[in-house]
């Protein structure tokens, strides 16, 4: 018991740049364990770096913007805030997320924007429902122009040689996954339960929860239907 409160300690307390790489890796393997399925058809050395740093960078393209709303909304109202890494927030998402191809669901406990407003900071359930709206309100704006410019791209493609040039074919599964990723975070924040957003921003105003919540699920689960 003891160590494991050292090492949330420890974790809580790391540099806040290497917080947000560790928390968004938590998110981005359960895509990197499917790539060896890949390999066996992209054979290609360089092309199988490619496939596993695509979500590392999408993971990170997801998780970091969504915590720096929060912050900055926080900080907006004067209080202080920063990104604190959970070790069993950690590891239960990374061992849950592991297994993404067989459950076919994602979680994010990894870490939460912690917010001190003990300096002239008033934290009531307006600003509490505001602060914890930006962060699903980010990955939404995020998922709609990534899904925008994945479908520009197959609508431009001149009689579907655009799929035969591996090139395109990266960018298109970057923008792809990229909107993916935002829009599933969004929608699993939005959940109405235990520390997640949706919870908070009910109490505040249900009707922006509703608002974020509709286009969540149309970006999870319609804007990619037959990809």
């Amino acid at each position: 018991m003891i160590k494991l409160k050292e090492l949330e300690y420890h974790y809580a307390n790391i540099n806040e740049a290497l917080a947000f790489l560790l928390a968004s890796l938590s998110l981005a393997v359960a895509y990197i364990v499917e790539a060896p399925s890949v390999f066996s058809v992209v054979k290609n050395p360089l092309y199988s770096i490619i496939l596993i740093l695509i979500p590392i960078v999408v993971g990170v393209l997801t998780i970091v913007p969504h915590e720096l709303a929060h912050r900055q909304m926080a900080r907006r109202f004067g209080c202080g805030s920063r990104f604190i890494l959970s070790f069993r927030g950690f590891l239960i998402t990374l061992l849950i997320n592991l297994f993404h191809f067989i459950t076919g669901f994602l979680v994010f406990f990894s870490g939460y924007t912690g917010i001190n407003c003990y300096f002239g900071g008033n934290f009531d359930t307006k600003i509490q429902g505001k602060t914890a709206a930006a962060g699903p309100a980010t990955n939404i704006a995020i998922s709609v122009v990534s899904i925008v410019i994945f479908y520009l791209l197959i609508f431009i493609e001149p009689h579907n040689l655009i799929r035969t040039n591996i090139g395109f074919f990266f960018v298109e599964q970057f923008f792809l996954e990229l909107s993916n990723f935002n829009a599933y975070v969004a929608f699993f924040n939005l959940i109405p339960f235990w520390v997640l957003d949706g919870l908070k921003i009910i109490r505040w105003d249900i009707k922006v929860w509703i608002a974020l919540l509709i286009p969540s699920l149309i970006l999870t689960f319609v804007a990619p239907f037959g990809y």
